[in-house]
């Protein structure tokens, strides 16, 4: 890691996950298949949009409300893994791709967290998943449920946000804490990656079965064989995979932060729960001028958090001892218990019926 850059990563994580189409990552034996991925290549509930674009959607269980569950920036449904078969013995429970991501078709206009947000609101209509909805939302995920809840108060029951972006994030944190310059290709991640192998599979130098010197297609070791070769197959399928996740990647977040504030918001008592990390992995080396930077930003979101609990007069920000940003993947029992007593204050307020009903 170029400890020059920390602070900049750190940042990323509080807005994004890694994404798993660029990050092969390293597990311990004993974790050399997470199986509880199988569920997330099923692509039977996936939804067709009106435009012909399928966006891909896991729901388990049964019961109201229904839990919709959107994943970091660079992640998908399977993010969900460990929280979601819980949830779902208490009621139902919907998990979703982004356009570009996992098994959702890419699309050929920009994709922003605005657009994302109106595909999922139009796949829960056409799938008939009328509400009313516990939006769950972690990291960048955060955006794409404001968006959401903007649009669909009525038939919002209750929210839980796990170490949420921040409504104008960059600015917030540039302010507090500005960033050392950044070369180009620092700066896009592996959206140049992703660029790249779009322009492979269309030339015919990149395929399914082919080689792939570049990692185009590389996934985490703990990837199940057929979930990556599911993801495999769609990312093969149409160079637009391709480009609309390097494009969301590169200006997701910038456009996103600006997209989502909205001074006006306010949740009147709805039952609102910020879950925040509590520990940021600093090496043994790390420059103390560094730290200072990454401190600061801590120290930032923690107030952010507390702004985003204050939207509701009913909403807790909730620091989960010993976790860091992956809250639903290291402490997971915390975010289902969470989940589900939302669900619970839903029913005992008798709320758990769609306006129309």
């Amino acid at each position: 890691m170029n400890l020059r850059n920390y602070g900049l990563l750190y940042l990323a994580a509080l807005v994004g996950s890694t994404p798993a189409l660029a990050q092969p990552s390293t597990m311990p034996p004993e974790l050399a298949f997470d199986e509880t991925m199988l569920p997330y290549t099923d692509t039977d509930q996936s939804v067709m949009l009106p435009d012909g674009r399928a966006l891909h959607m896991v729901c388990m269980g049964e019961g109201s409300p229904t839990v919709i569950l959107s994943a970091g920036q660079g992640d998908w449904s399977a993010a969900w893994s460990k929280v979601q078969p819980k949830i779902a013995q208490t009621t139902r429970v919907c998990s979703w791709d982004r356009p570009g991501f996992g098994l959702s078709d890419g699309t050929q206009f920009e994709a922003t967290v605005a657009t994302n947000a109106a595909d999922l609101e139009t796949a829960l209509l056409e799938a008939e998943i009328n509400g009313p909805y516990v939006l769950v939302g972690h990291s960048l995920g955060s955006y794409e449920t404001f968006l959401f809840a903007d649009h669909n108060l009525e038939r919002l029951a209750g929210m839980v946000l796990i170490d949420p972006s921040l409504p104008n994030q960059p600015a917030r944190m540039e302010r507090i804490a500005p960033s050392p310059k950044l070369g180009e290709a620092e700066q896009q991640g592996p959206s140049a990656l992703w660029r790249s192998c779009a322009a492979a599979l269309r030339t015919g130098g990149l395929s399914e079965s082919g080689p792939d010197p570049d990692g185009c297609f590389a996934l985490p070791p703990y990837f199940p064989l057929s979930v990556r070769q599911a993801l495999r197959a769609k990312l093969a399928s149409n160079p637009i995979q391709f480009e609309t996740a390097a494009e969301f990647f590169a200006n997701g977040l910038n456009k996103g932060a600006q997209i989502v504030i909205n001074p006006r918001r306010d949740y009147a008592a709805l039952p609102l729960y910020v879950l925040s990390s509590t520990v940021v992995p600093f090496p043994p080396d790390f420059p103390i001028e560094e730290r200072r930077r990454v401190e600061a930003m801590v120290q930032e979101s923690n107030s952010g958090w507390l702004e985003i609990a204050s939207l509701s007069t009913r909403g807790i920000n909730s620091r989960v001892p010993a976790s860091g940003h992956y809250i639903h993947q290291e402490k997971p029992q915390v975010v289902v218990d969470t989940i589900e007593a939302v669900v619970r204050e839903v029913r005992a307020a008798g709320l758990n019926s769609t306006p129309d009903e």
